[in-house]
């Protein structure tokens, strides 16, 4: 594992020892940052769909800091595949800067800087953007 993956899979690590499951917060705050949003899951009842969706963006950014066998092909598939859902490709990407925030936010001076450069750094590779 690259030391950046590290970054990531600690940061997970700690943000689960301090909030078990984070996917609430994060959807929480997506909704927020953009309310049109919410409409999108109402038949995830359960969250099923937000797990994965969740699972996914892990996924893919730690293969994306790995061997980079599918990660960035996979993000290009589902960015495409949420249009077709009316998901513009900038609300499918904010969503890893979503979830950086709210780790950030969950962690509070457990961040590092070490963390902000790791994050900022693959989600902003991996989507095309800064934050």
């Amino acid at each position: 594992m690259s030391d950046e993956a590290g970054v990531i899979t600690d940061t997970l690590d700690r943000v689960a020892e301090r909030v078990g499951d984070p996917i609430p917060l994060i959807f929480e705050r997506l909704f927020a940052e953009i309310p049109e949003a919410e409409a999108l899951f109402i038949r995830d009842k359960g969250g099923l769909v937000r797990g994965q969706m969740f699972q996914v963006t892990m996924e893919s950014l730690l293969d994306f800091l790995g061997d980079r066998s599918y990660g960035a092909n996979l993000i290009q598939i589902e960015r495409v595949n949420h249009q077709g859902l009316g998901v513009e490709p900038e609300m499918f990407d904010r969503f890893y800067f979503t979830v950086m925030a709210t780790f950030k936010e969950v962690l509070g001076d457990e961040w590092t800087v070490e963390m902000e450069a790791v994050w900022t750094r693959v989600i902003g590779e991996l989507t095309g953007q800064s934050g």
